[in-house]
């Protein structure tokens, strides 16, 4: 069985790494945490209210890290007690309140490949991927309540298939049993190019010298 050099350790090790140092980096994007940031304390916070005790200046995953403000976000949009949490200075219920916010999200839409882990959270573990789940909790919400902004920019929604205009009366036939519908070559469909129409054969030689020659 062959085993790792230490230079493909080191190789493995420094991928990993180099995924997390990219992660980071967008994760220290300033732009994109003052817009989570505004999005969450616009819609907990009053002018005059910060009962939470919040400190709009720390990094964005000390904040979040108790989950009590992810769940009053909650409370605040969907309704109170939506989310039983607590104030705690216990790990066991930190991450309890964390779970409870995304076993909630989770079952009002937002899918589950756009979910954080509770240690992505709580030990920092991957700080892009919190801002990702929130940004896609703005969606959820937004399409419930649109008073809510999104962050960042609009998905656009997939638009249906335009309906086939009725045939003119003009092509329609009075001995017509298919109430007159399009048929396919009326319709422009002339049955694709396949090796029947095209004189294809695979696997067979082909002659390039054109007959009578």
């Amino acid at each position: 069985m062959s085993k790792f050099s230490p230079e493909d350790q080191n190789s493995i090790t420094n991928l990993d790494q180099d995924l997390q140092n990219s992660r980071l980096g967008k994760y220290n994007d300033p732009e994109l945490q003052k817009d989570i940031k505004n999005w969450i304390f616009n819609i907990i916070l009053n002018d005059n209210d910060n009962s939470l005790n919040i400190n709009k200046q720390d990094d964005l995953m000390n904040i979040l890290k108790d989950g009590t403000v992810l769940c009053q976000l909650v409370n605040k949009v969907y309704g109170l007690n939506s989310i039983k949490f607590k104030k705690s200075g216990l790990a066991f219920v930190q991450m309890e309140n964390i779970e409870k916010f995304l076993n909630f999200i989770k079952f009002k839409g937002v899918p589950e490949d756009e979910l954080f882990q509770t240690v992505d959270l709580y030990e920092s573990k991957d700080p892009y991927q919190i801002m990702m789940t929130i940004r896609s909790l703005s969606r959820t919400i937004n399409k419930e309540f649109p008073q809510y902004p999104l962050i960042g920019p609009k998905i656009s929604t997939k638009h249906k298939r335009p309906p086939v205009p009725p045939k003119p009366k003009q092509f329609q036939s009075a001995t017509s049993k298919s109430n007159n519908s399009w048929s396919t070559l009326e319709y422009g469909y002339m049955g694709g190019s396949n090796q029947a129409n095209e004189s294809v054969v695979f696997g067979s030689s082909h002659n390039i010298i054109r007959k009578g020659a």
